[in-house]
């Protein structure tokens, strides 16, 4: 019979480069942040911390959802108005875009297009009212994490939505 006593714990250990590096992209939507994901890998595999208030108090979270891609799909168009999006990629290949609609923000009219994935591991923060689409360009479905600051609720949905290829929009999906 096996009891507590029997377990080793864990060893200290120390993280390979910093964790949760703040990344920036050339002309970057006001508000939008990106974070470096780290995957510690050993011979079972790998784990990447996704959220964690070792990061800040802003990374406390009330509603975590994984999302499946299809493969070839496309999410798209939607924003929010009463919370801030926070999407982790770590598996697939995803290519998400924002597009500042904000009239007070000093990038109005902004488009940003981010590469994320499995070789480019981020979490993403989409403030309320900036318009995003996700999109899975590869054969192969891909999953990503998203964790909100609102938690969702079905009788009051805060996602306003304009299908993917709205004129309005100067983006193109291919």
């Amino acid at each position: 019979m096996v009891r507590l006593e029997d377990f080793t714990d864990d060893r200290p250990w120390t993280p390979e480069g910093p964790e949760f590096a703040e990344v920036r992209i050339e002309s970057q939507i006001y508000g939008v942040r990106l974070h470096r994901l780290t995957a510690n890998a050993d011979g079972r595999g790998n784990l990447v911390v996704l959220m964690s208030d070792r990061y800040g108090e802003d990374q406390v979270t009330p509603h975590v959802y994984l999302v499946t891609a299809a493969a070839r799909s496309v999410r798209a168009w939607v924003y929010h108005k009463r919370q801030s999006d926070r999407l982790a990629f770590t598996k697939g290949r995803m290519r998400i875009v924002l597009y500042d609609l904000r009239p007070d923000s000093p990038t109005y009219g902004v488009v940003n297009v981010i590469d994320a994935g499995e070789a480019n591991k981020l979490q993403l923060t989409i403030p309320p009212f900036v318009v995003h689409a996700v999109q899975n360009p590869t054969d192969e479905d891909a999953i990503f994490v998203n964790m909100p600051t609102r938690a969702y609720d079905p009788s009051n949905p805060d996602k306003s939505r304009l299908p993917k290829d709205h004129p309005g929009i100067p983006y193109r999906f291919e």
